[in-house]
């Protein structure tokens, strides 16, 4: 399938805005239930596992949200640098919340087949997290 940059931009917006809204049915509906998801250093993990990890991260940043600040497209890729912003107001990996509020920077590398995501491959600079913690 030929993919048009403004067609997988809008895929790319879409999931992140549903992320954003905890609106974890229409995530559902973008993502494959076969997807492939690779999150920082960690083994691959499937679609139910991410969507805990995913439901984990808003129970600890209830505000948290992506500011996309550039979004790169090539054929059935897009490819998103953004900041994840929020304030921690619930447990994160053991941290109780601080009520601080956080700004890190991400990428993510997302792709498409069809309308459904098949791999999500994402980078967040959790060192940099994890000291606005106080870690």
């Amino acid at each position: 399938m030929t993919f048009e940059a403004d067609e997988v931009r809008e895929l790319v917006e879409c999931l992140y805005g549903a992320i954003d809204r905890r609106d974890w049915s229409t995530l559902e509906a973008l993502v494959s239930p076969r997807v492939v998801v690779e999150v920082g250093s960690g083994a691959p993990i499937g679609w139910d596992a991410w969507l805990a990890h995913l439901q984990g991260f808003s129970q600890a940043f209830p505000d948290g949200h992506h500011v996309m600040e550039e979004v790169l497209v090539d054929g059935s890729h897009g490819v998103s640098r953004c900041r994840f912003v929020g304030t921690h107001r619930g447990d994160f990996r053991g941290i109780a919340a601080t009520g601080t509020k956080v700004s890190v920077a991400g990428i993510h590398i997302d792709r498409f087949q069809g309308d459904a995501l098949v791999a999500h491959r994402g980078q967040l600079d959790m060192h940099g997290l994890l000291r606005q913690l106080g870690r």
